[in-house]
């Protein structure tokens, strides 16, 4: 990536030019301070307080609790609200996140805590569905009771539009293991699962035809996903990247700092985290109410501040094909972003929900920006890891302690063994997706690195 430093500067720095902070946002950013760079004041108060407070006394990371609530928002909303561009450009609030972090780093509890709504939800409408089906007598001409699902973990790519048929408004996906999850799923042969699923992400009508089985189809996919990954393993996942855009659709929420922490003695205030549960609760109902799709405009203000962003991103990505691909997404997601923060806001404030305001589409530029900012933090991580010359290199460190210009795979795995880098299996991973050495023949690799 080729930016210098005139150029960097006209990005990520929303959260500096809107103006004086109120106590409570100085407040709050004090609070942060070397821990986040989230804008938690894109959100309602009662989330702001949720998520300080489960990180002060919950052991909470701030990134991982407001990236899962986020996408919990936009999981709900589904195709109850799209927002309109113009005539050809309508975005649905679907978002693709990953959560990326250290093994023992509290992942999931933030995910349980944003998601309970959803799930607790899902219980109730897996009961109707058991009692409806104990009722069932085809004999008596009942229709054959359907399922209903708002989430899941790991379905097969039929099932997930099948499971969407019966649930219109969307799904959210929430895979227990996010690597395996995506390379099950679509894959990275360039089959036409993987192209499908790219028009997911994209809104666009999905048909699957099969020979003697029903014909499956979703005229507007909605589809969140939200995982968690470790930092190490998100470095081979980047390394099977094809370059079709897949990976720049993903959404990264990477803490300032990815270690554990020791566990308080306090416990989360019980009454702000019911009331967090209760607001959720009340939305999700609320959104499963609407039955079509409403679509919002962007008011002049919201327009204007759009436009002049996305032609911020114009220079940098002429210059660099990486950051390219990196912002061409995240102007779609601004847009996605603001419908989500407009339509969850009015709600919580019982407002009407109208249009795209102003305000929604500058909280949008901030969340563009602090994404923006993992992004390019995840490609240094990679580069550091796989592909650079640094003596953090994993890769480089194996093969200048091989020593040899020519080495077996076998040689590689005992070696990495030998100085505490990886077992086999992951470093048979590291072997096969390094750039520092390619293979001969079977089993035999050559580098040049230690010419």
């Amino acid at each position: 990536m080729n930016l210098n430093k005139e150029d960097s500067t006209e990005l990520g720095k929303a959260h500096l030019t809107y103006g004086k902070l109120s106590i409570d946002q100085a407040n709050i950013r004090l609070k942060q301070e070397g821990e986040s760079e989230f804008p938690l004041g894109v959100f309602s108060k009662f989330i702001q307080d949720t998520i300080l407070e489960l990180y002060d006394n919950g052991n909470y990371n701030i990134d991982y609790t407001s990236v899962s609530v986020l996408t919990a928002l936009a999981g709900i909303i589904g195709n109850s609200f799209h927002l309109r561009k113009h005539i050809e450009w309508c975005e649905n609030p679907s978002m693709w996140v990953v959560l990326v972090g250290k093994s023992g780093q509290n992942k999931s509890a933030p995910l349980k805590t944003a998601f309970k709504a959803v799930k607790n939800q899902q219980k109730q409408f897996d009961k109707e569905y058991e009692s409806a089906i104990a009722n069932f007598d085809p004999d008596a001409g009942h229709k054959k009771p359907t399922k209903r699902k708002l989430y899941s973990t790991d379905p097969t790519f039929e099932a997930l539009i099948n499971m969407h048929k019966q649930n219109p408004n969307g799904l959210i996906l929430m895979p227990d293991e996010f690597k395996s999850f995506i390379l099950n799923l679509i894959g990275y042969s360039g089959g036409s699962k993987q192209s499908q699923f790219l028009s997911i992400w994209d809104g666009a009508p999905i048909s699957l035809d099969r020979k003697e089985a029903e014909s499956s189809s979703i005229s507007m996919p909605c589809v969140s996903i939200i995982g968690s990954i470790q930092d190490d393993v998100i470095a081979s996942f980047k390394a099977k990247d094809i370059k079709d855009g897949f990976f720049e659709r993903i959404l990264f929420a990477i803490p300032l700092k990815m270690e554990k922490k020791y566990i308080k003695r306090t416990n989360p205030n019980d009454y702000i985290i019911e009331q967090f549960h209760a607001q959720m609760k009340s939305f999700l109902d609320t959104v499963s109410e609407n039955e079509t799709t409403k679509e919002l405009m962007l008011s002049e203000g919201a327009e204007e501040l759009f436009i002049t962003e996305i032609n911020k991103h114009v220079k940098p990505s002429n210059k660099d094909s990486t950051i390219s691909g990196i912002l061409s997404k995240l102007d779609r997601y601004m847009l996605r972003f603001a419908l989500v923060l407009e339509v969850s806001n009015c709600f919580f404030a019982n407002k009407a929900i109208d249009k795209v305001s102003r305000d929604s589409m500058k909280s949008a530029i901030m969340l563009k920006d602090y994404f923006y900012a993992n992004a390019l933090k995840l490609n240094h991580m990679v580069l550091n890891v796989y592909e650079d010359n640094s003596k953090e290199g994993k890769v480089l460190r194996i093969i200048k302690k091989i020593g040899k210009k020519e080495f077996t795979n076998k040689e590689f795995i005992q070696i990495a063994d030998q100085i505490g880098i990886a077992k086999e299996s992951y470093a048979y991973q590291l072997l096969s997706n390094t750039k520092l050495a390619h293979k001969i023949q079977k089993g035999l690799y050559e580098t040049d690195i230690l010419n």
